[in-house]
């Protein structure tokens, strides 16, 4: 106790300026100490080390937050104290601590990081000064180079973070994180993961009147650059982010932006050759892509409501309508297969698939029947089948079609209850006396009046 209160004080001593260094570093080394009470004094001294000088205050947060993943609760509760004191010194300079060891830290350490941060910020008032932006715009700087190194867990987070401090700045965030001014490169594995992930993150932090014109349009180029696309799975993300675009409103130029992109891309993708007329000619799973085309369809919902004049120009409706019916057909069977398929010795994952395609199909049906439609209809109104949570999904969803009515049951006859009481049955006698008919001993005449 008694070395470590001595090293705290060392440097606050005017009179020895050149050994405030070895000091510091003395202090630093007795934070390792085996011995747990000298440990937790030397830990519980580190915020007086800058109390005549805030520049030290990042360095002591960058040290403190090593020591976040520390053993034991008791040391724990004295580190997360210390920086909670630094914080209340510095702000700007304890975070920009913290935020260093999260780029350049383990990942046990990037993790503890991210969990003070996120702890500590659940409510900014209590640490943002107030009227003061300068803090604000400071952290929010450091937070946007943790961006240029982050896993997508760890992604999210940031961007909870940044939520908390201004949530009028989020999308902007992850706009630059997808980094719009760079045209999408459908070969490149990070960038189609990087899209992916972060639009349903953009929409979802979007302002509220706020369009997604400029997502939108980077998004739409998946439609020109579809066939390059490294492999089906991706493509399938890709047409999703689209999708995800369009859920909150579209303006007319960006409809008729992306609208002939859209249509030329569902046509390619849409069933050829000769259409079968009869159900049991329809392959079990049907040969073209459900998924691609609920997303394509959806696609087309949004944007031709908005510009409906596009599907009526050059017959493009009609150039398609039979297709979509087939499709509309094939769809309506591969969903009544698979509600009665068994899979009571499927495996969780392969029920989920099932399940996916079950809801995927029924999508494709909904909006195929909106085309079809005379006149169209655009009341189509679907949930996504990749947003569904299936982690709760067992094998007792779907039921054979055989078993779906139950089998009657068999009445057997109850056996008559007996009655109670005497056997023989009462016959009714007339009252007498007073209440009958006889007064006096005769019989009054009836009398009519």
């Amino acid at each position: 106790d008694l070395s470590s209160g001595i090293n705290a004080e060392w440097p606050l001593r005017p009179g020895f300026p050149k050994h405030q260094e070895a000091a510091f570093n003395a202090q630093i080394d007795l934070c390792q100490e085996s011995e747990a009470v000298i440990r937790r004094e030397a830990i519980k001294g580190l915020p007086d080390l800058c109390k005549a000088d805030n520049s030290l205050v990042p360095r002591l947060a960058d040290i403190l937050a090593q020591l976040l993943h520390i053993e034991g609760h008791l040391d724990q509760t004295i580190v997360k104290h210390c920086l909670i004191q630094l914080m209340k010194q510095d702000l700007e300079g304890a975070v920009s601590g913290i935020i260093n060891q999260i780029i350049t830290g383990k990942e046990i350490i990037r993790e503890t990081c991210f969990k003070f941060l996120s702890d500590r910020f659940n409510e900014p008032e209590r640490f943002l000064p107030k009227n003061d932006d300068n803090v604000r715009e400071a952290i929010l700087r450091n937070l946007k180079e943790v961006l240029e190194s982050v896993t997508f867990d760890e992604f999210r987070q940031v961007i909870h973070l940044v939520n908390k401090l201004d949530k009028e700045r989020v999308h902007v965030f992850i706009s630059d994180a997808i980094d719009l001014d760079v045209p999408f490169d459908p070969s490149n594995l990070e960038v189609i993961e990087r899209v992916t992930s972060c639009v349903p993150l953009y929409i979802k932090h979007l302002p509220p009147g706020t369009t997604a014109s400029a997502i939108l349009k980077y998004c739409s180029s998946v439609t020109s650059l579809y066939s390059q696309i490294i492999s089906p799975e991706h493509q399938i993300m890709c047409l999703e982010a689209l999708a995800e675009c369009l859920t909150i409103g579209v303006s007319e130029e960006d409809a008729a932006l992306c609208i002939d992109g859209i249509y030329s891309l569902l046509v390619s993708l849409l069933p050829k050759g000769p259409i079968p007329k009869q159900e049991d000619e329809i392959s079990d799973p049907p040969g073209f892509s459900i998924s691609a085309l609920e997303c394509l369809l959806y696609c087309l919902h949004k944007t031709a409501k908005v510009v409906p004049e596009f599907l009526k120009e050059e017959n493009r409706l009609e150039n398609i309508e039979e297709q979509l019916k087939f499709v509309l057909r094939c769809c309506t069977c591969y969903a009544k297969r698979l509600k009665g398929s068994s899979i009571g010795e499927d495996g969780p994952e392969k029920v989920k698939l099932k399940t996916r395609a079950f809801k995927s199909c029924n999508n494709t049906k909904e909006l195929c029947r909106g085309f079809v439609s005379s006149p169209i209809s655009y009341k189509s109104d679907i949930s996504f089948s990749w947003r569904v949570d299936y982690s709760n999904v067992t094998n007792k969803l779907f039921n054979p079609l055989h078993d779906k009515r139950p089998t009657p049951s068999v009445r057997l006859p109850s056996p008559k209850r007996r009655r109670s009481g005497p056997t023989t049955q009462q016959v009714y006698a007339p009252p007498t006396g007073r209440y009958s008919g006889v007064t006096n001993g005769r019989r009054e005449e009836r009398r009519r009046y």
